[in-house]
């Protein structure tokens, strides 16, 4: 297979099959997430009690559906110190079992759900189902995200190539510690630009080794995934593990500050070429999915160049006759988290929508989209299992966990219990949708947090929670950096209005802050406390 290029001989001795290492245990900082006395007989958050959630990361269902598997991590706020393991559960519920305990993170399944392939201590693993036999597959250098074919004899992993010269290295300074800034794009969010760039990387793997490593972005200063997120979702692999389709915006300087004209890409894995499938739409394309049969690709699309916050529409490339068609057209809502059905017939997507997230699918043959999911929660799906969704589940009164929702009447099941060691202390506050009519008769939406142990009958201060964005939803998510139930924990009515410029209310009500930041979008505010502080149990002379 010499289209393959080979890394140096040093190098490959790196990837060696090291079936007889185990993992490599570290001095572990103590991770007691068990609430105080004190804390229980106060019995309402605090900033220490927030610490001590356990976050639940990537959730995988097994092919067959019987397994679900899902990371957690803990953290240590004295050490300064986290740690994230692999779980497993079942879908119906039940004791999650613990598979890692050394540290262990990107969970997958592969040779048809036999194994469990997972990075640890910078390498890649296997282990069988039940969490034994952990065996390191390879050391890939300083690789950052990575997923194995569907036919398991092939992977891709994403690392970071150095092309730049830093100011050190031009200047003969090498004691220096400076950045010289002479063009754009230098930093994007908080990433820096580090002088390196995410590319993608494939090679052989047959379960026990990897081997043939190659770069596919060789010399190229473009980044997949793209900054400033590093989303792996970014990335999708054929059926048939022959193709690779990836997001990338192939645009430097001045060009890539301004332009969203981020394209989805197909390289051939087999000779080596790579086609541009979005290249006529100039707005944001990401997030491509193919379709079981291999017959389509499906991806996310904005129109419009340098407008972030665009409408994500479904795009649908079909092979067959290299057309792009967008079924979702009228569908006034923003499009996550695509997943096909088996039988590529159907696609469940989600929504903000009206103040939470929501499960939708679309039959491809009548683009009639229709609602699956209800309920006051923000839904993430996963993976479909005849009338069953998997997907993920939060509030603003919960951390994500994992549901089951039952197509038949929507209805989910919540069937993991990761923080149950807070909960069964702690009271959350009570949480109210509300609409009322702004000054200018427009409805607007608003979720009412109330303090833990409301009492109608007394007064309280009330807090108004003003989104930024300043695009995007308000809806039923929970946050470790403003965290409404905190703030009601605190004695406090939080009110969180949907003022114009979030989305899930249409696109009128999401684009009318633009070229309007601190006109209406301020007014929706100043309506939704005027509102409140005429309630009786909120003491008007104490807003903030």
């Amino acid at each position: 297979m010499n289209r393959y290029f080979l890394l140096t001989a040093s190098f490959l001795m790196m990837l060696i099959n090291y079936s007889c290492q185990e993992i490599q245990k570290t001095e572990q900082a103590d991770f007691d997430l068990q609430l105080t006395q004190q804390e229980k007989e106060k019995g309402i958050m605090s900033p220490e009690i927030l610490w001590k959630f356990r976050r639940m990361g990537s959730i995988c269902p097994s092919p067959d559906g019987s397994t679900i598997l899902f990371t957690l991590t803990d953290y240590n706020l004295s050490d300064e110190a986290r740690r994230t393991n692999i779980f497993s559960i079942s879908p119906e519920g039940g004791e999650a079992v613990q598979l890692t305990d050394e540290g262990a993170g990107s969970p997958s399944w592969i040779m048809k759900g036999e194994k469990i392939a997972f990075t640890s201590s910078g390498a890649l693993w296997t282990m069988n189902p039940d969490g034994s036999g952990k065996t390191k597959v390879a050391n890939l250098e300083d690789f950052e995200s990575y997923s194995v074919s569907p036919e398991d004899d092939m992977i891709y992993f994403t690392r970071r190539v150095k092309l730049d010269q830093t100011p050190n290295e031009k200047h003969d300074m090498p004691l220096a510690n400076m950045r010289i800034i002479d063009d754009l794009m230098f930093r994007h969010w908080n990433y820096w630009h580090d002088y390196s760039y995410s590319h993608i990387f494939i090679a052989f793997f047959d379960g026990v080794s990897v081997t043939g490593i190659k770069d596919i972005m060789e010399e190229q200063k473009y980044e997949s995934p793209t900054a400033p997120w590093f989303d792996d979702s970014e990335i999708s692999w054929s059926p048939d593990g022959k193709k690779i389709a990836y997001t990338c915006k192939k645009l430097t300087g001045k060009d890539d500050a301004v332009s969203t004209n981020t394209d989805i890409y197909l390289h051939d894995i087999d000779n080596g070429s790579t086609i541009n499938l979005s290249e006529e739409n100039k707005g944001f394309d990401h997030y491509p999915v193919f379709s079981p049969d291999g017959s389509k690709l499906a991806w996310q699309s904005q129109e419009e160049d340098g407008y972030e916050s665009d409408l994500e529409r479904l795009f649908i490339y079909d092979f067959n006759n290299q057309s792009v068609s967008w079924p979702s057209e009228g569908w006034d809502y923003n499009i996550e988290n695509i997943v096909w059905t088996s039988e590529s017939d159907l696609i469940y997507f989600s929504s903000p929508y009206l103040g939470t997230t929501q499960v939708f699918n679309i039959d491809l043959a009548s683009c009639d989209i229709n609602q699956v999911s209800k309920g006051k929660y923000n839904f993430s799906p996963v993976e479909i299992f005849e009338d069953k969704i998997i997907a993920g589940i939060q509030s603003m009164s919960m951390p994500t966990e994992i549901a089951v929702i039952d197509q038949t009447n929507g209805e989910a099941k919540i069937i993991s219990s990761v923080n149950s060691h807070i909960f069964d202390y702690i009271t959350m506050g009570e949480t109210e949708e509300r609409y009322i009519k702004t000054s200018d008769g427009k409805d607007l939406q608003m979720w009412i947090i109330y303090p833990p142990g409301f009492d109608p009958s007394k007064k309280y201060p009330a807090l108004l929670y003003c989104k930024g964005g300043p695009q995007g939803p308000l809806g039923q998510s929970w946050s470790y950096r403003w965290n409404y139930q905190m703030m009601a924990a605190n004695g406090y009515i939080v009110v969180a209005p949907n003022r114009r410029g979030n989305s899930g209310f249409r696109s009128a009500w999401r684009e009318q802050i633009s070229s309007d930041y601190g006109g209406k979008n301020m007014q929706d505010y100043l309506d939704a406390i005027d509102y409140m502080a005429s309630e009786p149990f909120v003491d008007e002379d104490r807003l903030g």
